[in-house]
Formats: structure tokens, sequence, C-alpha cells
């Protein structure tokens, strides 16, 4: 699972139904007290105090392109994540990384500039 962290605006549809669908599964392993070293070394891939925020700037980029959205978020305790719970994404590594992956995000990240 990774949070691009980037303006939803940039993400092609893939991208987009991707992360908001990942934030919602990954909510399980919160829940459950699942450990997220794996997604935080050696890159951090998930913001867990974002997902909420996350979620619904997602969701709402989705309805601006008229896409369904029914599926609420509700951030489950984190406390037991320690110091973990703040770490964040590399915006500047994960817009890189992003424009190598995918054609389409490339096309939208060129068009912002």
């Amino acid at each position: 699972m990774r949070m691009w962290m980037l303006n939803p605006k940039l993400l092609c549809k893939k991208h987009l139904l991707g992360e908001h669908g990942e934030i919602h599964k990954h909510r399980h392993n919160f829940v459950k007290k699942h450990s997220i070293q794996g997604r935080i070394s050696p890159i951090v891939l998930i913001q867990p105090r974002a997902m909420s925020e996350r979620h619904d700037s997602l969701a709402e980029e989705m309805l601006s392109r008229g896409y369904n959205h029914n599926s609420s978020y509700t951030l489950p305790d984190l406390n037991y994540l320690g110091e973990m719970v703040d770490v964040k994404v590399d915006l500047n590594y994960n817009l890189k990384d992003l424009c190598k992956r995918c054609e389409e995000c490339r096309k939208r990240i060129s068009n912002a500039c």
C-alpha cells in the first residue's frame, strides 16, 4: 500500500482509485494493531495520521470526476504506533516515482506545471 500524498487532481484514474481503496484496506491493519514497519522502512509509504483527511481528499476528487463514492472512513485509534504515527512520505520522491511508473499521471503532472 502506498499513499502518494500528491494533489489528487494529478493522479490518473488507476492511481486515484487505487490509493483510495488501499486506505480502506489498510484500516484493518490499524484495527488489528499490526506492525507498519514494512510500510515506513526503508522508505515511508504511508502517513497514518493523514489517512482520514487523505481519504476525504481522494473521495472529493472522485466525485468531481463523476465516479461513485459511498464509503466513509473513520480513522481508528493509532496510539499503539507511538512515534510512527507521524511519519511523512517524501513528496518529491513520490512525484518522480509516479512519473516514471505511469504515463497518464506524467501527462496530468506535466499539464499542471
